[in-house]
């Protein structure tokens, strides 16, 4: 579940939504070829739970296929072996207070945040600034009454299961857990991430339910203006968790429609638009997209 609320995390942390004219549609496109649909969805990995009933084409969609693609199993994600390897890497690599690693005025922000988010300063003492940021940024979204357990992926993977469709992932456990554990690296590694979400709290009072308002609407511009902002201020951040992997799923996407089988793919909302993101990928390779809008 850590790695869950990790990812989700680091999506809100770096969104400065600006939110457009609302529309009431999914984010679910469909490539089909002669025998064979596949459907992309993005997700938010942490959704209230008002965010049910879904939107009924998520339901049709989910119906109408007999594979479920996510990011990664989830499942296997949160074996014990892989959340002892996470919270180890989120551990500061000096006996030197949080306060003495990030300064007086930056500490008193996290002190005054944590309070405010009924968050234990203490717990966050031994921790690199980049997870103090998101432990910040999680516990705001819980606050709000956002959690994992009603993230699509985990909806759907429940569903899956229950009716033993095949779940496998775009990225297999070891390779997931090396992108997250290698987050304390270079620019994500930095005070800059924290100072990032420290400025964002002082900017948006309800910076969750912004996010979620963008996705229910199926605002895509909104989440494009999320993808710009992330690639601006935190390029290394964005090739790392957004481009890169992008590039790396084409081959897998393109392949499940070499199949026979109907197959949902669901990716984090923000690995779908931008000329680096999934929508425009695909496109150039001569593939179709259609929205599903019902």
């Amino acid at each position: 579940m850590t790695s869950m609320r990790l990812r989700a995390g680091l999506l809100g942390l770096l969104a400065l939504l600006l939110l457009g004219t609302a529309r009431a549609e999914p984010l679910i496109w469909m490539i089909e070829d002669e025998d064979s649909r596949l459907y992309l969805a993005g997700s938010l990995h942490l959704l209230p739970e008002s965010a049910y009933p879904l939107h009924p084409a998520y339901e049709r969609v989910y119906d109408d296929v007999s594979r479920l693609v996510l990011e990664a199993d989830l499942t296997q994600l949160e074996s014990p072996t892989n959340q002892t390897l996470l919270l180890a890497s989120a551990q500061a690599d000096t006996d030197a207070t949080l306060r003495e690693r990030i300064g007086d005025a930056m500490y008193d922000d996290v002190r005054r945040h944590a309070k405010r988010l009924g968050l234990p300063l203490f717990s966050l003492d031994t921790l690199k600034p980049w997870f103090v940021g998101l432990m910040l940024e999680l516990a705001a979204y819980q606050q709000a009454g956002f959690r994992p357990e009603h993230g699509l992926d985990q909806h759907f993977s429940r569903r899956a299961i229950a009716d033993q469709k095949p779940i496998r992932g775009l990225e297999t456990p070891d390779e997931h857990m090396r992108l997250l554990t290698g987050l304390g690296d270079g620019e994500i590694g930095s005070t800059s991430t924290l100072a990032a979400t420290l400025s964002q709290f002082e900017t948006y009072d309800d910076l969750p339910q912004s996010i979620y308002q963008a996705w229910r609407s199926g605002d895509l511009d909104a989440m494009g203006q999320l993808v710009d902002t992330m690639a601006d201020e935190h390029p290394s951040a964005f090739d790392r968790l957004l481009a890169d992997r992008n590039l790396r799923w084409m081959n897998d996407l393109v392949g499940l429609l070499a199949g026979t089988d109907n197959v949902l793919v669901i990716v984090g909302a923000a690995h779908l638009p931008g000329q680096t993101g999934l929508l425009q990928l695909l496109e150039s390779e001569g593939l179709t997209l259609v929205r599903v809008t019902r």
